[in-house]
């Protein structure tokens, strides 16, 4: 028996096309995000407005072509009612340098709060129920020539449910 009023709809996938991974992610520190507001009018329940503290935004944080994506997996147990989710973001940044390591390892850290762009374009935000951390971190010279030397990074957010779509103007107006 469900506890909540629940509406199910349907999904037809049968003719959409299928572009992988991601562009980018934008990261910002916990305490510069101030509030997050979502329209619940709509179906969807998308984020609307994001406000930061004064001065503060997001920042890009950019990869090379096919070297990221992220992850969402519900975890339940019907026994005691309990679910959540886990979205981890997997990034690889080529070359080791002082710059790259100095931005990781601020990130390492802090807290964050996580705006990600997929390949078509939309933004899902990480960090809405709980700060969202780096869970590992790895950098690498390689062994080959043709090995990578950079950095292997893993993101993870731990949330009520699914990551939040946002609306684009939103995400507009708090990036760098």
């Amino acid at each position: 028996m469900n506890c909540t009023s629940v509406t199910l709809s349907r999904i037809d996938g049968r003719c959409d096309t299928n572009t992988g991974g991601i562009k980018r992610i934008y990261i910002a520190l916990n305490d510069d995000v101030v509030s997050v507001e979502q329209d619940n009018e709509q179906a969807e329940g998308m984020i609307t407005a994001i406000t930061m503290a004064d001065t503060k935004k997001f920042i890009a944080w950019d990869f090379r072509p096919n070297t990221g994506a992220y992850s969402s997996t519900t975890s339940t147990d019907p026994a005691i009612g309990n679910s959540s989710v886990t979205t981890e973001v997997t990034l690889q940044f080529t070359k080791a340098e002082a710059t790259k390591r100095l931005s990781i390892q601020s990130a390492i850290n802090a807290g964050a709060k996580v705006i990600v762009e997929d390949q078509y374009g939309q933004y899902i935000y990480l960090g809405h129920d709980s700060d969202v951390y780096i869970t590992s971190a790895t950098m690498q010279s390689g062994t080959a020539r043709t090995d990578l030397n950079g950095f292997n990074i893993t993101f993870q957010d731990i949330s009520n449910e699914l990551p939040y779509f946002v609306e684009k103007a939103a995400v507009e107006a708090v990036i760098v």
